[in-house]
């Protein structure tokens, strides 16, 4: 898992590798939620805010970055097809 963790970082994938640690953060610390739970359940239930925020986090940063993304291509979208029709016309000569 490591292994792909650092071939992710290479790659610049940075949103997966966020995604991924997002997840894990959130099944780790509801996990260890849920054993401090049997013991005392007041302090298992006071951490189950930490998961519940970081799958929070986790959608925001995915839904901001698919905005940006979306912004960013019809940008570069509507900036080619300007030069498309910048661009004279070829005319076939007979």
């Amino acid at each position: 898992m490591i292994k792909d963790l650092i071939k992710l970082y290479k790659e610049r994938r940075e949103l997966t590798l966020l995604e991924i640690t997002y997840f894990t953060l959130s099944v780790i610390t509801f996990a260890v939620a849920g054993i401090i739970a049997l013991f005392n359940q007041s302090l298992g239930v006071s951490i189950l805010i930490v998961p519940l925020i970081a799958l929070i986090a986790g959608v925001v940063n995915i839904v901001a970055w698919s905005v940006v993304k979306l912004v960013i291509e019809s940008l570069i979208n509507r900036k080619n097809a300007d030069k498309a029709a910048d661009k004279p016309a070829k005319t076939i000569k007979k």
